[in-house]
């Protein structure tokens, strides 16, 4: 017997109280999240969140401009991010992982756009969410989410509506949609021929339908802990179990809303990412700027509807007289300009008193006041809006102002830089390493330093394979000989130009432990002071080239100058040619009556 409720029940059930339910935050605190993301989606885009928006009422918006100063201040980008190395033993795969990153997958996947994708969900609503995608991690618009635990968004179950055209929804195709064996009771040509050009709007206001120009489908994606019934039909309503439904609604002949399963299999809990910058406790969203700036906002217009009001009252030109044969005289709608008119003898025309100067004015300074509350509240004061400062301010105390104006955009910067390390680790990197250890080529361009750093790697690496083979068929090598091995090895990889692809074979790096450390925007480590520190050490030997290069023969003092580069953004293959030791002057020796035996080849550590 199937009588419990489906996935479709609890999915319609939960999105109808998802609009209405609101939770209690403080004593006098009620809060619901779609209301509060569809208010501030409004107010931001200068759009009313009630009443008429036929561009007959004033709408002064001051909250778009301030968002945008802040995603300008608070911007971050992919050359923010650093890669370096923390395993000595794992240098040459962690610069694959970094040239992979640098020319192929940021290229590939646009990170620069989910970077800004984080700081705006973050700063007009308190909040962002990322999954991870098919191909890299996806942010999810607040505006999607039809329900969730508005305590703990996620802490509970919650869902996405998305509407996919056939196109998109045919491509999710490869990570298993429409499958049977992944639990889908219809397949995506099926549910495609059943598809409409009708789709829900988003809004709590109504039930208007938008109209397509072709095809779609409404699709929800729900994650969380269920009961294990949604997932195996089996009437267990107590056991919960954490799932992904893929969900999908089509209309009948007989116009009823009918429910089909593409997706559904137990669920990793950590397949979605939650971040605010600013923590609001026992409330699903943070508290970003947008909602900071709501208050103003609607204060703002209220004062400059009034004002507008007053305005178009005092533009009226209402005449009175003391004449009362004056309108039986003169025909006074039909008057043109300048036109003549006659009254009677010690009678006089009068201008009917409307709204004065000084009341208008009232409304317009508290107008002024709430912008400037909404500055304060943005962190977007007069110097950072790039605005002259008042005559006698000095340059210094000019600069001083902006970057303590900067305060809370660096913070809130910082705190977001963290969360994309969070995300590199998550998925990023995992990913990347996933596509190279699996013999992912690609082809990147090498800088001369670049160039010749990895000639050296390989040449040292066949050089060592080649000695191990000889030695294993019993054959002697020199140092000679292992010397001019290299170089011809190197000499033929450098004529082939700074373009290479490049593959790594599998399991050759079976055994190597990756460990790449990452610095988003400077967060993680101070590392201008860290260079300024290690690079003292050095100040004496930079003056003298030669004696450096005989400097960095000493492990010690060529694992500092690794470290400089790292810290500062660069890679030892980028000063390569530095680290060589200066030829040495041969030196004629003596005839010897015997003749030495020669030396083995011996194993040298990877640089």
């Amino acid at each position: 017997m199937h009588n419990q409720p489906s996935i479709f029940d609890y999915v319609t059930q939960e999105e109808s109280a998802f609009e209405t339910q609101e939770v209690q935050i403080g004593e006098n605190w009620y809060w619901n999240m779609k209301r509060h993301v569809q208010l501030i989606f409004h107010l931001k885009n200068g759009i009313f969140f009630t009443g008429a928006n036929d561009w007959l009422r004033a709408f002064k918006n001051i909250i778009e401009p301030m968002l945008e100063l802040s995603y300008w201040t608070e911007d971050l980008e992919v050359k923010d991010v650093t890669f370096f190395i923390e395993s000595a033993t794992g240098k040459v795969l962690s610069f694959f992982v970094k040239k992979y990153h640098d020319e192929v997958y940021t290229r590939e996947v646009d990170l620069d756009t989910m970077f800004d994708e984080i700081t705006e969900s973050d700063l007009d609503y308190g909040g962002v969410l990322v999954q991870r995608g098919v191909d890299k991690p996806e942010i999810l618009p607040l505006n999607s989410v039809v329900f969730c635990d508005q305590t703990d968004i996620l802490g509970g179950t919650i869902a996405f509506k998305h509407n996919f055209s056939p196109d998109k929804l045919r491509s999710m195709s490869k990570v298993g949609w429409g499958e049977e064996s992944n639990g889908a009771t219809i397949s995506i040509e099926d549910l495609i021929v059943l598809a409409t050009q009708e789709k829900d709007a988003i809004g709590t206001q109504n039930e208007k339908q938008n109209r397509s120009t072709g095809k779609t489908i409404e699709t929800y994606i729900v994650r969380g802990s269920m009961p294990e019934h949604y997932l195996k039909d089996n009437n267990d309503m107590e056991y919960y179990c954490n799932q992904l439904q893929i969900i999908a609604y089509y209309y009948d002949k007989d116009k009823n809303k009918q429910g089909v399963t593409l997706y559904r299999k137990k669920a990793n809990d950590d397949d979605v990412l939650f971040f605010t910058s600013k923590k609001v406790y026992q409330r699903a969203l943070g508290r970003g700027v947008g909602e900071r700036l709501v208050g103003d906002q609607i204060w703002t217009n209220f004062l400059t509807i009034h004002k507008m009001n007053l305005v178009e009252g005092s533009s009226q030109s209402v005449l009175y007289t003391d004449d009362p044969a004056y309108t039986q005289k003169n025909k006074i709608q039909d008057m043109g300009i300048n036109e003549i008119t006659t009254i009677e003898d010690g009678k006089r025309i009068y201008r009917a008193p409307t709204e004065s100067p000084t009341s208008i004015q009232l409304h317009q300074n508290a107008i002024n006041e709430w912008y400037e509350h909404a500055q304060l509240g943005a962190s977007a004061q007069d110097p950072i809006l790039g605005k002259e400062a008042a005559s006698g301010t000095t340059f210094r105390g000019q600069e001083r102002s902006v970057a303590q104006g900067r305060g809370s955009h660096d913070k809130r910067r910082g705190q977001r830089a963290k969360f994309i390390e969070q995300i590199y680790r998550w998925d990023i990197i995992p990913r990347m390493t996933k596509e190279i250890l699996k013999g992912k080529k690609f082809i990147a361009t090498l800088s001369t330093e670049e160039l010749t750093w990895v000639a050296d790697q390989l040449a040292e690496n066949q050089t060592k394979k080649r000695i191990k083979e000889m030695i294993l068929s019993g054959k002697m090598v020199t140092q000679e000989e292992q010397a001019m091995m290299r170089q011809v090895i190197k000499d033929t990889f450098l004529k082939k130009g700074n373009k290479h692809l490049f593959e790594i074979l599998k399991d050759e790096f079976k055994d190597v432990e990756l460990k790449v450390g990452i610095n988003v925007a400077g967060k993680q480590k101070n590392l201008v002071e860290l260079s300024d520190k290690l690079l003292s050490i050095f100040q004496f030997i930079f003056a003298n080239p030669q004696g450096f290069q005989q400097a960095m023969q000493i492990p010690a003092l060529a694992k500092s100058f690794e470290s400089i580069l790292e810290y500062g953004g660069m890679n030892i293959a980028d000063f390569s040619t530095l680290l060589q030791a200066p030829a040495q002057p041969m030196q004629m020796e003596a005839p010897q009556t015997t003749q030495p035996a020669p030396q083995l080849a011996l194993a040298q550590p990877n640089v």
